[in-house]
């Protein structure tokens, strides 16, 4: 019997942004047109170009857009009685763009200057004459579409960037601790995985928070200026710098040998390492289910909380540890085989949730 070969589903013809775009830009145009304004087209040219994947890009390019319509704008203002009674016309603009790129640098400008530029090239070239005339209407439409996208992006299949950066994290969360209770049980039944496995999955874990900072640049300008934005920002610190110390462990850990088990205080200090591991993942997995509200849980007891775990392990982990200090022939193995570091990869392990737990509790 043969198999048949299995085939990739193509992707859809028309998504969801695609004919929201569409209808934000027909809504704009039909807009414009009952509102008897000039030129009509600038108002989907600004959907187009403004209607991005979440609400904070289509904030950024809104405002972009905006100001490199205001800047082209008062460039040929004070261009056309200037150097259009001196220049040649084609000197002229040459000048002015150079000038659009210059301030929009200035500015901080990464796409509004092209837009800069398209206005520059249409006022000098077709509208000249009516330039005063022209350049006001040009910006009502240009805000009528930067309106229609905001309102589009925000309530009509809203597609947010917080929204996005919640699913992120807490996909984050998730993956690290499956990473970790894969440690647990490897060391478990003694076994490893090799060279190739352990930097595909480092790799992965490094994407998604590659893909989380990415987030962050849309995230901030959703946030609003109340304490929940406060609060989301002093949040994001913090998750950045406990994604950072974790995937630092989680490099040591990879990177450790396997240490033989030749006496009882080492047999216990691996089990005290897999249970210490076991319980940050316990713990990365509760946080999951809770970011970004508080961390606590509610109606049981700390002893059966993750952060009572994360307690008892570093405590049994410290027993542990002490035991192994007691016996010659483990503590000499350890030094050997650089095992004991592994131990101390897993006190930084718990340290790190401590810390993190408490100050997320911290922030009001």
């Amino acid at each position: 019997m043969t198999r048949l070969p299995l085939t990739k589903r193509p992707p859809p013809l028309i998504t969801r942004a695609d004919l929201r775009m569409a209808l934000t830009a027909g809504l704009s145009a039909g807009l414009l047109i009952s509102l008897g304004l000039p030129d009509p087209i600038y108002g989907p040219l600004a959907v187009g170009s403004v209607l991005g994947g979440t609400l904070g890009a289509s904030r950024t390019l809104g405002i972009q857009r905006m100001q490199g319509t205001v800047l082209g704008g008062l460039l040929v203002l004070v261009g056309i009685p200037t150097m259009g009674a001196i220049v040649p016309l084609p000197v002229a603009i040459a000048v002015s763009l150079a000038c659009t790129r210059l301030f929009g640098g200035a500015l901080g400008l990464r796409s509004g200057y092209k837009v800069a530029g398209l206005v520059v090239t249409v006022g000098w070239t077709i509208h000249q004459a009516e330039i005063v005339t022209w350049l006001p209407a040009r910006l009502i439409d240009t805000l009528i579409g930067v309106l229609l996208s905001w309102l589009a992006v925000a309530y009509f299949w809203p597609s947010r960037a917080i929204n996005q950066r919640d699913l992120l994290s807490k996909a984050l969360f998730v993956s690290f601790a499956s990473a970790f209770r894969e440690r647990a049980g490897l060391l478990g039944r003694g076994a490893d995985i090799d060279a190739a496995n352990r930097r595909d999955q480092r790799d992965q874990l490094l994407a998604k928070i590659l893909a989380l900072q990415n987030n962050r640049v849309d995230a901030r300008t959703e946030l609003e200026s109340d304490a929940l934005g406060v609060r989301l920002g002093r949040l994001w610190d913090l998750q950045e710098q406990l994604l950072s110390e974790l995937i630092g462990h989680y490099r040591t850990l990879l990177r450790l040998p396997m240490v033989p088990m030749n006496s009882p205080s080492l047999q216990a200090l691996l089990v005290a390492e897999i249970v210490a591991l076991s319980a940050a993942a316990d713990c990365l997995d509760h946080w999951s289910k809770v970011w970004p509200q508080q961390s606590g849980p509610q109606g049981i007891g700390p002893a059966e909380s993750p952060l009572g775990a994360i307690q008892a392990a570093a405590l049994g982990l410290d027993r542990a540890e002490a035991a192994v200090f007691r016996d010659p022939e483990a503590n000499r193995i350890l030094m050997l085989a650089s095992g004991g570091r592994r131990a101390v990869a897993c006190q930084q392990l718990l340290l790190t949730t401590q810390w993190f737990d408490a100050a997320w509790q911290a922030v009001p």
